[in-house]
């Protein structure tokens, strides 16, 4: 694990217009969430929920950076929000998972048909460009990834096997974003999991979600979520005007 990630800031900041609206603000990623978690919904209820006024669903390299620094900051209410979700809600961002036999694609903002999330492997394989991460293969503007299978599921041996792990960085978008989590999972007794399909016959797409387990305390990446459940929860995300432009 690089020493590229410091203890990010978190603001909590309330403003009063029309009705009051709190804040959680990261500066260090150029993020501005809302504290109201949408919950509980299916992932087609989230991703057209109302999230607030300018806001939308989070793509999971968005919902990492909230995840870690509510984690640093846990003496803040609306970070204590945050972790409580964690736990009882899980929280989904909006990225969806397609396991091919080859291996496994993650697009965030995947299309909705129907109310289903729809990923098909054509399409997603022609997106993909030549830049990879530790195997991870990305489209250019990094929407798209591919992993093969071979990357270590299940119960990891330490923080640093999830921060190097070539799954999770397909799910969260970069090394960085993985990195994130690992030092997140530090705030847990046990080492952290990932929960992902080892190959399949056929092609099946689930959703990217990720949880605190009440039961063992370890931080879980989720990358074969059921759409069709009803517990997820999400934080409605607006990014802020230094330089980075909403989607």
């Amino acid at each position: 694990m690089t020493n590229t990630i410091s203890k990010p800031r978190f603001e909590e900041v309330v403003a009063v217009t029309t009705m009051k609206v709190t804040t959680m603000n990261l500066p260090d990623f150029g993020l501005k969430f809302n504290a109201q978690c949408v919950s509980p919904m299916k992932f087609a209820g989230l991703r057209q929920a109302d999230y607030g006024l300018g806001f939308r669903m989070p793509i999971m390299p968005e919902l990492v950076p909230l995840v870690y620094t509510s984690l640093e900051h846990q003496d803040k209410e609306t970070a204590k929000n945050v972790i409580k979700t964690l736990r009882e809600r899980r929280l989904t961002g909006n990225t969806g998972v397609h396991y091919v036999p080859e291996g496994m694609y993650v697009q965030d903002d995947p299309d909705l048909v129907n109310g289903r999330v729809s990923m098909s492997q054509k399409a997603l394989e022609g997106k993909l460009g030549s830049y990879e991460e530790r195997g991870v293969v990305f489209s250019d503007d990094k929407s798209v990834r591919f992993v093969p299978y071979g990357f270590s599921r299940e119960s990891q041996k330490s923080s640093l096997d999830l921060a190097g792990n070539s799954g999770v960085i397909a799910l969260t978008g970069s090394e960085e974003s993985a990195e994130m989590l690992a030092k997140a999972s530090e705030h847990y007794k046990v080492n952290p999991y990932l929960w992902a399909l080892s190959n399949v016959d056929s092609p099946e797409t689930r959703v990217a979600i990720l949880v605190s387990d009440r039961l063992d305390g370890r931080l879980g990446v989720i990358a074969y979520g059921s759409e069709h459940d009803n517990g997820w929860g999400s934080f409605g995300v607006l990014k802020n005007a230094e330089g980075v432009a909403e989607k």
